[in-house]
């Protein structure tokens, strides 16, 4: 497939890296040349140096043949400008990258009007991913599916002696609840596991379930957390001012710290309900005075990845509170995990994951649609959902347990209007189901790819 991407900055050289990696066709436009000197170096993809919101420059880099132009300057004027002008000459699919919230909200009333097939917002999206780990903080990530009808959970395993070696199939009939332990990760060795599996402590687990008998799987083995009622908040960016709507919204209390004192008087008239503080959010007596000890949930969201893995630190071995973690820097991500900091969220890691979810939904066949996509254990796993469209011979009909698949694949979960499956051998995939799977091997964009 033929992608244009406009902006080659942190997101756009990574969804390019990326890109190439599953086989695309990549130009990369920018008209700063030292944005594209590391890409044309290290990756296999053709640059081009110049405005992006041109049609001559598009023109040059081949739009008025490409399936997909994505916009990812640092400006969202100029990325829904790229994207129209792209459209007009003849690009197929368009995505833009629009973060600032005045115009977020108003993407959905002109989005088709601008010929955008798709509108990212990384600090939206990351925020979302935070809110849903404050919601439940028994996780240190929760992914969602089927419009949210089925969650998979992330937990890592507590020292908890009646755990210690226990099979999956003894965990479920111990917790008499439909869920499906369907990753696990040990030290650096992940596994698609069987019924035989023995579980240890440490592991970390992915578990699939519906939100009420996730938590029913929380209560009844002992890992259930209480509710978060109180957040501390550090860094009042983008990210910071959606999160904080979020909670408000659902009734929690915010504390905003925030240094730039311009930045605060703009939080406080956006959002009145919050309690914005204007310090420095690395003063550990500053954070103690502002009550870090007695709120239930902690997030470090300043734009600096080692202040914020610094005051996490503090704040879990300080505090009983939730700890989430915004890191930017991939190789930090492992090294976060390795501190103890176990909820980490990375706004470039959710950014690729929506961007490549959509890019296999365009090479996806007729018979099956790619609605949504995560990455979990890093890159080590892929949990897709696919909308069956059509019936697919030896799938679609047959019992599971006749069913051929490759190596290292789990169907998870199958979704059925509003029921949801965990399956087991006499299950049976119907047309217009979503089903989830789950898979160590990378590049399924049709349900087909799954069949040995």
């Amino acid at each position: 497939m033929k992608i244009v991407i406009i902006g080659n900055g942190k997101i756009g050289s990574n969804l390019a890296a990326l890109l190439v990696q599953e086989g695309h066709d990549i130009t990369v436009v920018d008209c700063d040349e030292t944005h594209l000197r590391k890409s044309q170096n290290t990756l296999d993809v053709m640059c081009i140096e110049g405005n992006g919101a041109t049609a001559e420059t598009q023109l040059e880099a081949g739009a008025n043949k490409a399936t997909l132009l994505i916009a990812a300057t640092p400006y969202d004027e100029v990325n829904v400008l790229c994207c129209l002008i792209g459209k007009r000459l003849g690009t197929k699919k368009t995505i833009s990258r629009v973060r600032m919230p005045e115009y977020y909200q108003q993407m959905h009333l002109i989005r088709e009007d601008l010929g955008l097939s798709m509108v990212i917002n990384p600090e939206l999206s990351t925020a979302d991913e935070i809110m849903r780990v404050l919601v439940f903080p028994s996780a240190a990530k929760v992914e969602v599916f089927g419009k949210g009808k089925l969650e998979l959970v992330e937990y890592r395993l507590p020292d908890f002696p009646w755990l210690e070696n226990i099979t999956l199939v003894e965990l479920y009939k111990k917790i008499k609840t439909k869920f499906l332990i369907c990753a696990v990760q040990r030290d650096e060795k992940v596994f698609i596991p069987s019924g035989d599996f023995a579980l240890q402590e440490g592991d970390r687990i992915h578990v699939a379930a519906s939100h009420r008998n996730i938590e029913r799987f929380f209560r009844a083995s002992g890992f259930m957390k209480d509710k978060v009622r109180t957040v501390m908040i550090v860094g009042g960016g983008r990210v910071g001012y959606y999160l904080s709507k979020q909670l408000l919204a659902v009734g929690m209390k915010v504390k905003l710290i925030e240094k730039d004192r311009e930045r605060c008087e703009k939080l406080s008239d956006l959002l009145p309900k919050a309690i914005v503080i204007c310090g420095d959010g690395t003063d550990q007596d500053l954070l103690i005075e502002e009550g870090v000890l007695e709120v239930d949930g902690f997030v470090a969201l300043t734009g600096i990845d080692e202040e914020n893995m610094i005051i996490s630190l503090f704040a879990k071995d300080s505090t009983n509170a939730k700890v989430v973690t915004k890191v930017s820097r991939e190789n930090y991500i492992d090294l976060s995990s390795e501190l103890g900091l176990d909820c980490v969220v990375s706004p470039k890691s959710l950014t690729m994951g929506n961007v490549l979810s959509y890019v296999r939904s365009l090479e996806s066949t007729a018979g099956s649609e790619i609605e949504s996509l995560y990455h979990l254990v890093g890159d080590q796993v892929e949990a897709i959902e696919f909308r069956v469209k059509e019936r697919i011979p030896d799938l679609v009909g047959v019992p599971l347990k006749d069913v051929q698949l490759k190596k290292n694949i789990l169907i998870c979960a199958i979704i059925r209007k509003r029921e949801i499956i965990i399956p087991d051998g006499s299950a049976v995939i119907e047309l217009g189901d979503s089903v989830v799977i789950v898979s160590k091997e990378h590049h399924f964009s049709s349900m087909k790819d799954i069949l040995d």
